[in-house]
């Protein structure tokens, strides 16, 4: 059932271009915080509007984030970054109760507090890294018309090929992980139940039904969600001249080095021009 959300705006946002970024409090329908940021050009009048989500365990300052934030904003994009709940941002901790079921209905809480504002626009844009990568991916084949360009950065493709992985390139850690159940990690722990939860996920069945140009961007060196597994979601995408696939090389899964934030920046803006 579709739900209704309340918003309290922290700062307005002026009508003019190129602003520092604006902040924002919403709530969802049960009075339960997201904070987000406004950032790029903010005017009445604006046709581009991009809306990023992090992965599991992360947040908006994410370098996945950052460096897609960029790409849009240096193509004439209003962007709004934001933290999902249950993460390591202002939205609060709890990580242990976050879902791909959490994540999608932060998504939707953002969109339709966007919808009231005067910014808001028409296809949108949507990225997302990992787990919001599923989330953006779960959104566009469920809203074919409202999403025009989708750029998933290593998204979660299924939840059994993401257990797969890890049973594959991190067998200890992702035995352990799966037998006690949770993993600690920046004070918060990680459950497993995320990773169970997410094995009735299958974006390659979602695949048909969007209609966006999509950007799919995989990470050379990624053993959490494997170029392999990237490729095959790729395929699975409808046949369009439209679709690109980005391979950054010599990259993990998060993009920690500079260059790799570089390279994922690039392909963002190579697409977007």
């Amino acid at each position: 059932m579709r739900k209704f959300y309340s918003a309290i705006l922290i700062l307005v946002l002026a009508a003019c271009s190129s602003q520092p970024p604006q902040e924002a409090q919403i709530e969802n329908s049960q009075h339960e915080p997201i904070y987000l940021q406004i950032s790029g050009q903010q005017t009445a009048e604006k046709d581009k509007l991009a809306i990023i989500q992090h992965g599991l365990a992360s947040d908006m300052t994410h370098p996945a984030v950052q460096a897609a934030k960029q790409a849009f904003i240096d193509n004439g994009y209003l962007v709004i970054t934001f933290d999902s709940r249950y993460s390591l941002g202002k939205s609060g901790g709890g990580v242990a109760n976050v879902r791909l079921s959490t994540f999608v209905d932060d998504l939707q809480t953002v969109i339709d507090w966007a919808k009231k504002q005067n910014f808001y626009h028409e296809p949108l844009a949507l990225a997302g890294h990992s787990l919001g990568g599923a989330s953006v991916l779960q959104y566009a084949a469920e809203h074919p018309a409202q999403v025009g360009i989708l750029v998933p950065i290593t998204p979660v493709v299924s939840g059994q090929k993401w257990e797969d992985a890890c049973m594959t390139y991190m067998p200890d850690f992702c035995r352990k992980w799966k037998k006690d159940g949770i993993y600690r990690y920046q004070n918060e722990d990680i459950s497993y139940q995320t990773v169970e939860k997410a094995k009735s996920f299958d974006a390659l069945k979602l695949a048909p039904k969007i209609a966006a140009d999509v950007l799919l961007i995989s990470a050379q060196n990624d053993t959490i969600i494997i170029p392999k597994d990237i490729n095959e979601l790729y395929a699975a995408l409808p046949e369009s001249d439209k679709k690109r696939l980005a391979k950054i090389p010599n990259s993990g899964h998060n993009f920690e080095d500079a260059r790799n934030q570089q390279d994922l920046t690039e392909a963002v803006n190579n697409f977007l021009k």
